[in-house]
């Protein structure tokens, strides 16, 4: 009897424990999954996505943005300020994909004057599959992301629950709380970048040939495993198509940067997946069918000008570095 009293002494406290974090998490709302029903500022959060949209509003005189996912976050926007004569945010995060992005420009038209859109394409942008649950579950961006591409709100919202008494949450609480005056409205990702360093020849990346080989290798098995096996959604290239309709038909200059892969990682993926290769090439040529008077559409897929395979264009299989960022733009521009 006492130890059946013991375990349900047990198994109330830990329901209390797990009730107490809910509702502190939920008090919190790190994640801004909650709360964040409009756009502030002044919020802490440790959502990048979010962040983005602060960003946005903390620079209103802004009239270009660069969207693209972790491989456009190499990129200055105060480089290309500076080459461009136009105020520029640079807007990309790890992980964006058609949601995140069409959300991001939603809420620039909405805020900015916009005259120039340059677009870092990704082939895997298309995968909505792989959206991340920062751009799903906020109550702020979620009403940016076109409705067709929008989740069903009932599963979103079990799975809010869960992540309530989630530890990640709860640290992510803790760390806000923490941090509350720590928020960072700079230009968006590269803002602080010395650019000048990334154009001479001093630069030299940040790995070795060998770690280089080794990072090439390790995100090449990742996405031809996980991620370009799962099949592109129909209608993030008909909202894209319809999005980019639109900017064009308001007088705003659009630039889309097919960007490439590490030369080892696309003749890799050349020999051993030609099937993927190929789906590659017929995305380009629809991309490229999408190009007018104001519409410009710059192919690198095959590789960047002058690369040579060092660290110094490349981090790994996918991602280059701000010299290779810096290359791409030059001759989109």
């Amino acid at each position: 009897m006492n130890a059946l009293k013991s375990i349900y002494m047990l198994a109330g406290v830990t329901a209390v424990m797990l009730i107490g974090m809910a509702a502190f998490n939920y008090a919190v709302d790190p994640q801004c999954f909650y709360h964040c029903d409009t756009l502030d500022t002044t919020r802490q959060t440790v959502n990048v996505y979010y962040q983005v949209a602060q960003k946005i509003a903390a620079h209103p005189d802004a009239e270009q943005i660069i969207l693209g996912s972790s491989r456009g976050e190499t990129t200055s926007p105060l480089w290309l300020e500076k080459e461009t004569g136009l105020k520029t945010l640079n807007l990309s995060v790890g992980g964006a994909e058609m949601k995140a992005k069409l959300a991001f420009l939603n809420i620039a038209q909405e805020r900015l004057k916009l005259k120039r859109v340059i677009w870092l394409a990704d082939y895997f942008e298309l995968i909505t599959e792989h959206a991340d649950a920062k751009i799903k579950n906020s109550p702020y961006l979620r009403r940016y992301i076109p409705e067709s591409l929008r989740d069903q709100q009932s599963v979103a919202a079990i799975k809010d629950l869960l992540k309530l008494i989630d530890h990640n949450t709860l640290e992510a609480s803790i760390y806000s709380i923490s941090h509350r005056d720590q928020i960072n409205l700079n230009q968006g990702a590269s803002s602080d970048a010395d650019f000048e360093l990334c154009a001479s020849d001093k630069y030299k990346g940040k790995e070795t040939p060998a770690s280089l080989k080794k990072e090439v290798d390790s995100i090449y098995q990742s996405y031809v495993n996980q991620i370009f096996p799962v099949a592109q959604n129909p209608a993030a290239w008909a909202a894209f198509e319809q999005k980019v309709t639109e900017l064009t038909s308001k007088g705003v200059a659009v630039v889309i940067v097919i960007a490439p892969y590490n030369p080892t990682f696309i003749e890799n993926l050349k020999k051993e997946y030609p099937d993927i290769y190929q789906r590659h090439l017929e995305w380009i040529d629809k991309l490229r069918a999408l190009k007018s008077s104001s519409v410009s559409v710059v192919n690198f897929f095959e590789g960047i000008p002058s690369d040579d395979r060092s660290p110094a264009f490349w981090h790994d299989g996918v991602h280059f570095s701000c010299k290779g960022a810096q290359l791409l733009l030059q001759k989109s521009n």
